[in-house]
């Protein structure tokens, strides 16, 4: 009786082999090509790379996706166009550097004292954001789908040869920073200038540059700047929160099997989850490295970030009313009642922590 039983069940097992391991070999075999906005060895570009890794571990290596740095096959601002058009097959970026495509753009990205990372993370998953975030792209004309792909807790607000600590340390102040940031610190007296990436080592060494924000510690570490300045400044008030974005060709993502698509989602927010907290844990331990190397840090006090604030939610207020459109509009709104919400929830739910 019981070599019958073992019998039956090493068949079932046999059978069971045959029609999983036949499902595997027979598992539609998918190759992309996706480009960064990022050069190799960056944490930026190691999103798009664990992402990646992912999709390719939870199809058996059935879905591959080749990660490539900025310049690969389009210029590093080109890889949004160049997937849409089907030259690429996705790319990872900042949203922020399409405003110039759509004005709503900077609100999936960062915005200047405003939503944190986990209220941006709430907002985005389950507040409408990324559906918000699709209908821009489509408003934009391009044959894109696009997902949250990552993001980073504040950015460093300065590496710096002078000491930043409230307003009227701003004044006159040699700075480098792009987008809504700029316009604000340009409203109040900074002498705000765009550098490319490759050339502010050499600003701040020369002293073109006073001060400039590029990313967060880790990334700032990389670059290599607390070579050539004294003082590393914070909070990150132009941007509490830096989101990314992964996007695919529509046309070639409507293509997938379903099983592929979960796949990208899930991938994407397991790797969101993964770098976040490796940004932090790595921040952390780069402020040590920074002291360790003679550099001060300083916070801006309390009252002066109160006043930047101010100036810089009456800016993108004024931006948006100027602008007068209606998905900027009801996204500016969106983000309000996010920021209004989560924070009085999270006060009456957390407890004080100093």
């Amino acid at each position: 009786m019981k070599s019958r039983i073992f019998g039956f069940i090493f068949v079932l097992m046999l059978m069971g082999s045959l029609i999983f391991g036949g499902y595997a070999q027979a598992a539609e075999k998918v190759r992309w090509t996706m480009q960064t906005t990022w050069a190799k060895g960056w944490l930026l570009h190691e999103m798009a790379e664990d992402f990646a890794q992912r999709v390719s571990d939870m199809s058996g290596g059935n879905f591959v996706i080749k990660v490539l740095p900025a310049g690969a096959v389009v210029g590093a601002m080109e890889n949004m166009d160049a997937t849409s058009k089907g030259t690429l097959d996705g790319w990872h970026s900042w949203t922020g550097y399409w405003q110039g495509k759509h004005p709503s753009a900077n609100f999936f990205a960062s915005i200047p004292m405003h939503l944190e990372p986990t209220m941006y993370v709430t907002w985005m998953y389950s507040g409408g954001g990324k559906e918000l975030m699709q209908e821009m792209y489509n408003e934009m004309g391009m044959n894109v789908i696009v997902i949250p792909g990552g993001l980073t807790h504040p950015e460093l607000l300065a590496m710096s040869n002078r000491p930043l600590k409230n307003v009227k340390d701003f004044k006159g102040l040699k700075y480098r920073t792009p987008g809504w940031w700029a316009e604000i610190l340009k409203s109040m007296g900074v002498s705000v200038m765009m550098v490319p990436g490759v050339d502010l080592y050499p600003s701040l060494q020369k002293g073109i540059l006073d001060a400039l924000e590029f990313s967060t510690p880790i990334v700032n570490k990389q670059q290599g700047f607390h070579e050539v300045t004294k003082f590393v400044a914070g909070p990150g008030m132009h941007q509490p929160t830096c989101y990314f974005e992964l996007g695919f060709n529509k046309t070639k993502y409507n293509a997938l099997p379903p099983e592929y698509k979960a796949i990208i989602q899930s991938a994407a927010m397991a790797m969101t989850i993964q770098k976040w907290s490796e940004d932090i844990t790595k921040g952390a331990e780069t402020l040590e490295f920074y002291k360790s190397k003679g550099l001060t840090l300083t916070r801006v006090e309390d009252a002066d970030q109160r006043e930047f604030r101010k100036v810089a939610w009456k800016f993108i207020d004024d931006e948006v009313k100027k602008i007068n459109r209606p998905h900027t509009t009801k996204t500016w709104a969106s983000v309000n009642k996010m920021w209004k919400d989560f924070s009085d929830y999270e006060h009456f739910m957390v407890p004080v922590r100093k």
